[in-house]
């Protein structure tokens, strides 16, 4: 007779990885009876027997035998006992079936902690981490006394929510039932402050624990990362090498996350195989990514080749290493590898590869990649629809942006914040900032990301007054702005002269240690410069301890835009490297400030440092010639030139035409720009002034019924005044929409009679 002492057993095998779940309901069945029928009583049959195969249940996510198990308890009238209960409850959570876990905890009439923590643990692994919060509120009452363990799992809840008021609250609750030393309980807290963004409270948690374990190191590590502080974090970890404990695979994964060089990774994988960690694949696949991001692809590989069997995550690891690094034939030979390894290529490694060819600005390629993906089969998820959506507005392919929003909702993406940030973008980019303010007001948790694409978003589409508002906005949402949020609100004051604003948030920048950033600073010295303030500008420039190509271009343009030509130059001369915007400065400020023979020999050098001329180029170098009445060269210029010039570079020499009265090269460049098919009313007008001023009435009313034809029409033009800390608009034609219009009016009349009267 088989004894019921070799349950365990058998519920072991239920656990083996390689147990086909879905064994069939006959053969549980049959199983169960031999058990029943093998003529030992009910009353001698080892409780924990039923329990171990639950626990098999569970690991097995094992629905229907699960049932099973508990018709056989409900028929033996254990129901209400609070141990298979407990089992119970764990069962159906794992299982998604919540409702029936609710039920296995009220059938019990004495309830226990163990019950009680298994009910809080099934909400919180289905995320419903505020039901979890109100359960236990409702049964603190005269419900069991919770322990150690039940105060972890709601403070992990408070981490998934977010919520520090709540996690504080639990903190006291913990405090006053004994908890505030526990280990556990402590270890819990510094995690969730971490994640809470209150580090500091994590930190006096840390520092006030009686012992630590290598979790309360591992919690603190991870808190510093988590707020953005990587050299305090590295700090911790070799606090933790030198103390009495020794670091574990998850300190080397959380040490390698804040490597920004190569030495430093190498470093610390020779520690990781001087301690054993290198067999832990987490950690190997830790150095293989970290290697690629600094550009090690040798060495990631080398750490590659010495998995005796990589897994899918190592595969998809060496295999965006490459990519990263801009080595795609590899990246892709590697994939046909994995692929006859038996590991088929999923969703991870094509969003791998094409978040890389966005990085490396090869959008065109990224779509192609996106696309092979799509023919295998591969349903996107929310990392590939955020990695492709870059790619589409660097193309600025409208459509198919769209297309990915209209995929995203049906397939219930959209909603994702990491989406929405995108397509924020994305709409932003592709000029279509209505349908961006429409996805960015249903973010209901906005993070710094999503309030920086909205500023930016405005800010490139010129809605320079929005992009202002909506940094007001994000710094009342006590939303810290990041370099990028900054840079761009500083290029909307540009856009309309507001100094004021500008000011204010130069001194934000400085409070909060913005100010040190190059490209905060670059973007300080285009504002002021563009807000006729060119020696702030100077002084900001003088400040930054740190100048890149873009801050000088910035000054050149900066000092040409005021006709201060030699100056421009004088920067000009100390850059090494000037690239093609260089130039373009460089030649805008010799045209403003007739330094004619100086911007030739600039434009004759550029083919020393290896660029060629572009059409910016040969504008202003038009621009030059012509301004100074040199139009016959202007002229042979544009004949001469390698490109076919665009309506810009006409259009210089059309000006200049204007202003040295020349109908005969005027009207060619004015016919030249029409037949192009450009809608730029400023170029008909222009055209037609010279005409007119050349006394050609018919050709001015040719002109002006081509414009009909063809739709062009003169915009309203329209001046910014800034007054009370707000700034007014007037657009012409539209003068009674102003509210003090007439009060304007009339001091508008009064000072134009007292001018007569002067004269």
């Amino acid at each position: 007779m088989r004894l019921v002492t070799q349950l365990p057993k058998t519920a072991i095998s239920f656990c083996k990885p390689n147990f086909h779940i879905s064994l069939s309901l006959a053969i549980s069945e049959k199983f169960f009876s031999s058990i029943l029928d093998c003529g030992t009583p009910v009353s001698n049959i080892n409780p924990k027997s039923y329990g171990q195969l639950l626990e098999a249940c569970v690991t097995n996510k094992n629905l229907e035998f699960g049932k099973l198990i508990h018709s056989k308890i409900v028929i033996n009238g254990l129901e209400n006992d609070s141990f298979f209960a407990t089992k119970l409850i764990s069962h159906y959570s794992a299982c998604g079936n919540v409702s029936v876990a609710e039920l296995a905890f009220h059938r019990v009439s004495a309830q226990n902690v163990f019950l009680l923590n298994a009910m809080i643990r099934g909400y919180s692994i289905n995320g419903l981490y505020q039901k979890a919060l109100d359960f236990f509120y409702e049964n603190s009452n005269g419900g069991p006394e919770p322990d150690s363990y039940t105060f972890s799992c709601l403070l992990k809840v408070c981490s998934l929510l977010s919520d520090l008021r709540q996690g504080r609250k639990i903190q006291d609750l913990a405090l006053e039932c004994g908890f505030g030393s526990d280990l556990f309980v402590s270890n819990s807290l510094i995690a969730m402050f971490g994640k809470c963004g209150s580090l500091l409270e994590g930190i006096l948690v840390f520092e006030s624990m009686p012992q630590r374990d290598i979790v309360s190191w591992n919690s603190i590590i991870t808190a510093y990362i988590h707020n953005g502080f990587d050299c305090e974090a590295m700090v911790k970890v070799q606090e933790l090498i030198q103390s009495s404990l020794r670091p574990d695979a998850v300190t080397m994964v959380n040490a390698l996350s804040v490597c920004t060089s190569a030495a430093t990774i190498r470093e610390i994988h020779c520690y990781v195989v001087r301690n054993g960690h290198d067999s832990t694949p987490s950690v190997r696949n830790s150095l293989i990514s970290k290697y690629g991001m600094c550009g090690q692809t040798e060495e990631a590989h080398l750490v590659f080749n010495k998995v005796f069997r990589p897994d899918k995550v190592a595969w998809n690891a060496v295999i965006c290493s490459y990519a990263q690094n801009g080595c795609f034939k590899e990246s892709i030979q590697l994939l046909r590898e994995m692929n006859l390894a038996g590991f088929d290529s999923d969703i991870v490694t094509y969003s791998g590869i094409i978040s890389s060819l966005v990085q490396n600005d090869y959008a065109d390629e990224a779509m192609e990649t996106f696309t092979e993906m799509l023919n295998l089969g591969l349903k996107p998820d929310v990392i590939t629809v955020a990695s492709i959506l870059p790619a589409i507005s660097d193309i600025k392919h409208f459509n198919n942006c769209k297309e990915i929003h209209g995929y995203s909702y049906r397939h219930e993406l959209e909603s994702d914040r990491r989406v929405r940030n995108a397509l924020v973008s994305v709409y932003a980019k592709c000029d279509s900032i209505q349908n961006a303010v429409r996805v960015f007001a249903k973010i209901k948790d906005r993070d710094v990301i999503s309030w920086s694409s909205m500023v930016v978003g405005y800010a490139q589409n010129g809605h320079f007054n929005e992009s202002l508002d909506t940094f007001s906005e994000m710094i009342k949402d006590q939303i810290i702005p990041n370099p990028i949020t900054v840079t761009s609100v500083l290029s909307a004051c540009a856009g309309i002269s507001v100094i004021r604003q500008g000011k204010e948030i130069h001194l934000w920048a400085l409070k909060n240690e913005f100010g040190a950033q190059t490209f905060v600073g670059t973007a300080l010295i285009d504002m002021y410069a563009k807000c006729g303030r060119i020696e702030d500008s100077k002084r900001v420039f003088d400040l930054m301890t740190e100048k890149n190509l873009v801050t000088l271009n910035s000054m050149i343009g900066g000092y040409a835009i005021h006709g201060l030509g030699k100056k421009a130059l004088d920067i000009f001369r100390k850059v090494e490297e000037p690239d093609h915007i260089s130039f373009i400065a460089a030649l805008s400020a010799c045209n403003h400030g007739g330094l004619i023979e100086e911007g030739i020999k600039i434009f004759n050098s550029m083919k020393d440092f290896g660029i060629s001329p572009r059409e910016g180029h040969f504008a202003c170098m038009v621009d030059i010639l012509g301004r100074s009445g040199r139009l016959n060269e202007a002229f042979d210029l544009i004949r001469t030139m390698p490109i076919k010039a665009n309506p810009d570079i006409w259009g210089a020499l059309l000006g200049a035409c204007k202003i040295h009265s020349n109908l005969e090269i005027g009207f060619y460049s004015g016919a030249q720009i029409i037949e192009s098919g450009c809608e730029n009313p400023g170029y008909y007008v222009l055209i037609s002034n010279i005409l007119a001023d050349f006394g050609k009435w018919e050709e001015v009313e040719t002109i002006r019924k081509l414009m009909k034809e063809r739709g062009v029409s003169k915009g309203a033009a329209c001046s910014w005044i800034e007054m009370n800390n707000e700034v007014h608009s007037f657009v012409a034609k539209e003068r009674a929409q102003h509210p003090e219009w007439e009060t304007l009016s009339k001091m508008l009349r009064s000072l134009y009679d007292q001018m007569k009267e002067m004269k």
